[in-house]
């Protein structure tokens, strides 16, 4: 008698709660050192650390423990970098280029999928950094806060123009200037994003020790070229072009978009492409909403300083839902979720969070189409040359990371 046994899938409500579990986890290691780090500095940007948190969570698990240290390091050391390259069109570009080459050469080792979030997150801090706000300004946000189309950035720029001599005599663009070259700021923004990213690089392997090493896919030599060229011609531009064009805000959401959709090899991703775009449309029309049911600004008292403490509560809560949903076979409810989630989580306004919302849509549309473009061209030229793949030029991969 042949006795054969059946894969069984776990229930429905097991496998839920496992889902929570891992998104509440997930979520306090990105968001429990941001806390800890605002609380001593008293500071917004100290929200880097749940930008790093990610950033080292997703290096350890595709890659492994050595490439989670190795990540957490050059993170800190880019992150004060990012923000003075910022300063020029022309050097921003020239740093997003040298960090998406390095995650295209990655990628002949199969490790791409761990570093791709460094450029992703740090366009952050290159387009638009999180300014320091000195701490005798901080009592006077709330009402500064509460005006219609508010942005902190535009505050910080207020509070500092009325402290010159009782007149207005600098801009806000040589205000912004003089905090990108501040070392007391440069120097917390590193720590932000290294201590960030190197507490889950040591925690995870801890909770997955139980887990396999990271499968690594390396692929050839004529395979990374064109991932390499697409992401870092697409990426170098857009950077150029939102830096040239400083009102137009939020254009991070269009360098993600390229880094997620561009996929290594010779096919184009239809179905993902198309879920995301679709997935991020409907995201735009949850987000209005939303914000219908929040209403006007509100901003409560965290580590002496005015929070908008529903908006990131709110925005917490479809950040779990979305990482709970990210590992279905489809994809577009993922990103249905996570249009009001950045939106709201990037916010400090009610205001803000229908611009950013907009413009993740619009940024979304724009690089899917980008990415769909260069993949094509990348197809066409190749079935032109029509050469066989070269299957010996694959790099082997380094030493299973510990």
């Amino acid at each position: 008698m042949t006795i054969t046994s059946e894969v069984t899938k776990p229930p429905f409500a097991k496998a839920l709660l496992r889902r929570g579990v891992v998104a509440v986890a997930l979520i306090g290691l990105m968001l429990i050192p941001a806390i800890i780090l605002m609380a001593i500095t008293r500071q917004p940007s100290a929200t880097y650390a749940a930008m790093g948190g990610l950033i080292g969570a997703i290096a350890v698990v595709a890659g492994g423990r050595r490439i989670g240290v190795v990540t957490s390091i050059v993170l800190g050391l880019l992150a004060p970098i990012a923000i003075i390259t910022g300063l020029s069109p022309i050097t921003g570009a020239a740093v997003m280029a040298i960090m998406t080459l390095a995650v295209g050469r990655m990628s002949r080792y199969g490790l791409h999928r761990a570093v791709f979030l460094v450029p992703a997150m740090l366009a952050w801090p290159i387009l638009s950094p999180i300014p320091w706000i000195p701490k005798g300004d901080l009592a006077k946000l709330d009402a500064l806060l509460a005006k219609p189309g508010a942005s902190l950035s535009g505050i910080v720029g207020h509070l500092h123009a009325s402290a010159t001599s009782g007149h207005t005599g600098h801009s806000l663009q040589e205000i912004l200037i003089q905090q990108r070259m501040d070392t007391t700021y440069l120097t917390w923004v590193a720590l932000f994003f290294f201590i960030g990213a190197i507490i889950p690089t040591l925690l995870l392997p801890l909770v997955l020790h139980r887990a396999h090493a990271p499968t690594l896919t390396p692929h050839s030599r004529r395979e990374a070229m064109p991932y390499t060229i697409t992401i870092t011609v697409l990426t170098a531009v857009a950077t150029y072009y939102f830096l040239d064009h400083p009102k137009q805000a939020a254009g991070a959401f269009m360098i993600a978009t390229i880094l997620v959709l561009t996929q290594v090899g010779m096919d184009i991703e239809w179905s993902v492409t198309l879920q995301r775009v679709l997935g991020t449309l409907g995201g735009l029309f949850l987000t209005f909403g939303v914000m219908a049911l929040i209403g006007a600004n509100s901003f409560t008292q965290v580590f002496g300083m005015p929070f908008p403490l529903k908006l990131y509560i709110v925005g917490i809560v479809f950040g779990m839902a979305a990482i709970m949903l990210k590992f279905n076979s489809k994809q577009w409810p993922y990103y249905l979720l996570m249009t009001p989630t950045t939106a709201l989580l990037n916010a400090y306004t009610t205001s803000q969070v229908i611009s950013l919302g907009r413009q993740r849509v619009t940024d979304n549309l724009v690089g899917a189409v980008l990415v769909i473009l260069a993949g094509l061209i990348t197809v066409g030229t190749n079935r032109f040359l029509k050469q066989p793949a070269d299957e010996h030029a694959v790099v082997a991969p380094p030493a299973t990371p510990a």
